[in-house]
């Protein structure tokens, strides 16, 4: 339907008619397509949600590509290259590639017999018309063989997709008109898979206030663009190529606007006078306050904007946030419905084409679980019942590990479809694993997913699943995590490369000091923006109660958690006797300090695969060259708060360790306390002091000393026997003694 509107809406471009757009009270944008050339985009299979490509076969028919068309483009060609790889064997000339967009069929292909087993490109054009916002664009594989009954799991019937393989469309921009009912778009466009890269423009002047103001500004983009991340480019002036957000105070304004125009904290959309299609955001301010609350009104009150511009005379923050209440987070304090999970209706929907579903977890990486300790998940489900008992199965699974699997049920035995599961119960894992379990360790991503597996109906040779096999898990069913305790060993870079941890405790960071020092250089400004928006990224809010220090000699950190982001030769305050900082690093001297003496307390609460730094890795640290560093300890400043620092020897180094932050290959190698970047090589080590986060129940101490230590349970048992003997003793002598004294 939208393709249909802005195609119509050319008419309008037609030479000889022109119109001006209505700025005020629209809510759905005029458009205009640019008079400019087409442009073409090429995604592949990694940026369509498919990193290794596909493998299709008679069971597993179809793959969903995930492509989106952004508000200010118009498709004009689209095609699809497959890179394709499938045996011999197959009745070719009865096999086909069908492409689908947005469930409409766009494409079909034969499958040749004098291609197979040789890899070769299958190009498709697609219908530029079915291109929507979403899109999915659908491949199905249907093949066959020579045979009277088709096996769907014959291996004959196999095509792979190599992850190579491209969508490529050519569109023209679209001219949309100024209104700030867009935002966040164009700026950042939802229907946009790929990385956020924003232009940013900072005022002349730059103070803490209005580098506050460009940090939550980078908050609330990264919050926006959440697993597409978000990257920021710091420009003198707004681009007149890519679309550009301008932060000014009284300068820099739009073509036409002058200082006495801002009559306070004010929001605006203009068009770039050479290419009308490419947008700037003005948030201006006649001062730090008012710039200040100008962001304010953009991140909080974005949704109710409308027009060309806007004054922000107000602004509520709203109340404090409470700890872990963040909405990227799963809800700890109470039972959860897959409902506040989910992110589209059908999500929790299965069929015989596609029998797997799942859904996304993040936790807190402090959440503590141990052997006994179990999570309930109260699950209701349906699905198209045999007719019989056969191997019709429920496989639940977490991080592709299964957790416990069931037979269906036939019509004639099927009950209310309500189980209650301990999700990490001893019936399934034993006490070792209960207490490293990957998905509730880790505050990244977790998918829990749930595969229907329908068996074939009927009797005789021939026999195969009915395509109207259907399965669904019903989004009233429930996970609860509340009996977890709060609580984990630090420093801890795993949890917050992953999720922001500790500082994301609180959502909108009011417990976290960002430290940066005094004059700080473009690529210090870049990495902080970058950093802010990996906060919101993580949080899923814009960091509006963030402290921002600037300055050589850091004092205003107080009673929080404080990250600071620099070269090590540009925060030599870091080099004070009373830091616990696990390494000194600086452009000629690399130490790397030791684990604490004290190993049989520490081994309380440490695991094996801590990592403890060899000769070897010592060696390396001590070599010349530009080396890259994200530490993590104990503030100095403040008991159970933690210090972090980005750094490197060298802007490169410390360019690659910010960076690292946003690359998930490279957020799978920060561990420990401290992690070295050298290149593409990361190494982690978990050195120096550590402290507690949280607090566990004494009862809770007790059991999981006695748990990892037997011999303490022989020990303790022997001494209350002897206790008991004693007592026991005692009490006979007494009873005795009366008995004497009273014959």
């Amino acid at each position: 339907m939208r393709a249909i509107i802005t195609t119509a809406l050319c008419l309008f471009c037609l030479p000889g008619f022109t119109q001006e757009p209505v700025l005020q009270g629209t809510v759905v944008p005029t458009q205009e397509v640019a008079a400019t050339a087409e442009k073409t985009r090429t995604q592949r299979f990694s940026e369509m949600g498919q990193p290794n490509g596909a493998r299709l076969s008679g069971a597993n028919r179809v793959v969903d590509l995930n492509s989106g068309v952004r508000l200010d483009e118009l498709v004009v060609r689209a095609s699809l290259n497959l890179k394709v790889l499938y045996p011999q064997g197959m009745r070719h000339e009865q096999s086909f590639i069908r492409v689908y967009v947005n469930n409409q069929l766009s494409a079909i292909e034969q499958l040749s017999a004098n291609k197979a087993g040789v890899p070769h490109t299958l190009s498709f054009d697609l219908d530029p018309m079915l291109f929507s916002d979403f899109t999915t664009v659908r491949v199905e594989y249907d093949g066959t063989y020579d045979a009277e009954c088709i096996d769907p799991n014959n291996p004959t019937l196999r095509l792979d997709i190599r992850p190579e393989s491209t969508l490529t469309i050519d569109y023209t921009p679209l001219n949309l008109v100024n209104d700030l009912a867009l935002l966040p778009a164009p700026f950042f466009d939802p229907r946009d898979s790929r990385k956020l890269r924003l232009p940013v423009v900072l005022p002349q002047e730059q103070t803490d206030a209005s580098m506050k103001a460009a940090g939550v500004l980078a908050s609330w983009m990264g919050a926006q663009a959440f697993y597409r991340q978000a990257e920021f480019e710091v420009l003198e002036s707004a681009s007149s190529t890519r679309h550009t957000i301008v932060l000014s105070k009284g300068k820099n304004l739009p073509q036409g606007m002058t200082e006495k125009d801002i009559e306070g904290p004010t929001l605006m959309m203009v068009s770039a006078t050479e290419n009308p299609w490419v947008k700037h955001l003005y948030v201006m301010g006649r001062n730090d306050e008012e710039l200040l609350q100008a962001v304010y009104g953009l991140v909080i009150e974005g949704q109710v904007l409308s027009g060309q511009k806007a004054l922000v005379k107000k602004v509520d923050l709203g109340a404090p946030r409470k700890p872990y209440d963040a909405p990227r987070y799963v809800p700890t304090n109470r039972p959860v419905r897959f409902a506040e999970l989910i992110d589209f209706p059908a999500q929790l929907e299965a069929s015989a084409d596609k029998p797997r579903t799942a859904i996304n977890l993040r936790l807190p990486p402090d959440l503590f679980s141990w052997a006994g300790r179990n999570i309930p998940m109260d699950l209701k489900y349906r699905y198209t019942a045999p007719s019989r008992w056969n191997d019709s199965l429920l496989n639940i699974e977490i991080n592709n590990a299964l957790i416990q699997s069931f037979r269906l049920p036939p019509r004639s035995e099927q009950a209310q479809n309500k189980i209650n599961i301990d999700l990490l119960g001893q019936a399934e894992l034993t006490n070792e694993e209960a207490l490293q379990i990957p998905a509730f360790r880790v505050g990244g991503n977790n998918e829990l997913s749930f595969a229907f597996g329908f068996m074939p109906e009927g009797r005789g040779a021939c026999t195969r699943v009915s395509n109207v096999a259907r399965g669904s898990i019903d989004p009233e069913s429930t996970l609860d995590f509340s009996n977890l305790p709060h609580y984990t060993r630090m420093p801890n870079l795993t949890a917050f490369a992953n999720g922001g941890y500790p500082f994301s405790i609180m959502a909108d960071l009011s417990d976290t000091a960002i430290v940066l020092p005094a004059n700080p250089t473009p690529l210090e400004i870049r990495s902080y923006l970058n950093v802010m928006g990996l906060f919101g990224q993580w949080t899923g809010l814009p960091a509006t109660r963030t402290s921002l220090v600037v300055s050589d000699n850091p004092q205003g950190v107080g009673g929080k958690n404080w990250l600071a982001i620099g070269t090590s030769d540009r925060l030599p305050w870091l080099n004070s006797v009373n830091m616990n900082l696990p390494m000194v690093l600086n452009a000629t001297e690399r130490s790397m300090g030791l684990p604490p003496a004290f190993q049989w307390l520490k081994g309380l609460w440490q695991n094996d695969i801590d990592l403890q730094p060899s000769e070897e890795a010592r060696a390396l640290i001590q070599t010349a060259g530009s080396l890259g560093a994200i530490m993590g300890f104990e503030s100095h400043w403040a008991t159970g708060k933690a210090g972090l620092v980005i750094t490197g020897t060298d802007q490169d180094s410390f360019e690659r360790a910010i960076a690292a932050l946003s690359d998930y290959g490279d957020v799978a190698s920060i561990k420990g306390s401290v992690s070295l970047i050298r290149g593409d090589d990361i190494q982690s080590y978990s050195v120096g002091e550590t402290y507690i986060s949280g607090a566990l129940p004494w009862w809770l101490r007790l059991r999981i000393v006695f748990s990892e230590y037997p011999a303490l349970i022989a020990v303790g048992g022997a001494l209350a026997g002897v206790i008991l003997a004693i007592l026991a003793f005692v009490w006979l002598s007494g009873r005795a003694s009366r008995r004497t004294k009273g014959g």
